[in-house]
């Protein structure tokens, strides 16, 4: 932690120096869980994360992202220089997000929900790695559309290591995040241990002032196994505003419904749940931070073993009430 604490000020102190516009920003998600099943409970600081931003000249910008409690440990997160050769196209270079998650349900400071998504949190080995990605950004009769394509080591996070078959990600995006948007795209994984997967998907969002809907479905094929993990979500949420309410300036209700499961082609999903919540945006934080309430109702087959969903908490398959604070800065 020490080591995290020297690094920060580093960077306080050293980016101005070099950045024409340093931009920081951070993000505090800390929550109390309650298993409804079981009656244990656990707060826990899920993410406390801090980063910097900027430009340096025209043609090249640069963005630093640590988070200092990933589960009791310090890891970097995004470190890449972006190179900007025109307006439109861009070079990512470094350690950052693959192009394939929805940053919308898997960053902390955008998630409609205190967990994320089935897909968003299972599906994947890691939503970041070293690489190089592609951004090219166009119109096609005037509606915005962007095409990324990235290449990468497939370590994961802080793993720069040898790989005679890399892994890579292709995503085209149609349309933006005010009002609507839909994307298709694929991602291809290989690691040292052998492990080769490929993932397919599409999902659509739109937002207006009030409306927030989003629908997404991923597949994850083995090729090792031979078997499909299939997952889907559907969420939405609606502001109204609280101008008199004192702290709070907003009240969004918002529900969810996803599932996953193995060769549900032939089957049924193997587990579901329906997701609620109560969002109250906080006036006197500014970039909407919220104070929030989700019950969560899972339901499963008996028998289903799925490696990372059962194993990673003893309680993370129960029905659950969270209480989460959420601090944007």
């Amino acid at each position: 932690m020490i080591k995290a604490i020297n690094i920060l000020m580093m960077m306080c102190l050293s980016v101005p120096a070099f950045s024409q516009a340093a931009i920081f920003d951070g993000v505090i998600k800390t929550k109390i869980e309650t298993s409804t099943q079981s009656g244990v409970v656990r707060f826990n600081v899920r993410n406390s994360r801090i980063g910097v931003r900027g430009d340096i000249g025209k043609y090249l910008s640069y963005r630093v992202q640590v988070e200092l409690s990933n589960e009791g440990t310090f890891a970097p997160l995004d470190l890449h220089g972006t190179l900007k050769p025109t307006q439109n196209l861009s070079f990512l270079i470094g350690q950052q997000s693959i192009p394939f998650e929805n940053q919308y349900i898997i960053t902390p400071a955008e998630m409609m929900f205190a967990n994320r998504a089935f897909v968003g949190k299972y599906f994947t080995p890691g939503t970041r790695d070293i690489g190089a990605v592609m951004q090219y950004r166009f119109h096609v009769g005037g509606f915005p559309m962007e095409g990324q394509a990235g290449i990468f080591n497939g370590g994961g996070i802080n793993d720069p290591q040898w790989s005679k078959y890399p892994s890579f990600a292709c995503r085209l995006i149609a349309g933006s995040m005010d009002g609507f948007r839909t994307t298709a795209k694929i991602y291809r994984f290989h690691d040292q241990e052998q492990l080769d997967l490929f993932f397919w998907g599409a999902d659509i969002h739109y937002a207006n002032n009030a409306l927030r809907v989003e629908a997404e479905v991923m597949n994850r094929h083995s090729y090792t196994t031979g078997r499909d993990l299939f997952g889907t979500y559907i969420q939405g949420a609606y502001t109204i505003g609280l101008p008199n309410a004192g702290m709070f300036h907003s009240f969004t209700p918002a529900v969810r419904l996803d599932a996953m499961g193995y060769d549900v082609w032939s089957n049924n999903f193997d587990v579901k749940r329906i997701t609620l919540g109560v969002n109250f945006g906080l006036t006197f934080i500014p970039y909407d931070s919220v104070f929030r309430i989700d019950y969560e109702h899972v339901s499963s087959k008996k028998g289903v073993v799925f490696p990372d969903f059962d194993n990673r908490d003893l309680h993370v398959a129960d029905n659950k009430v969270t209480v989460e604070l959420v601090v944007r800065f």
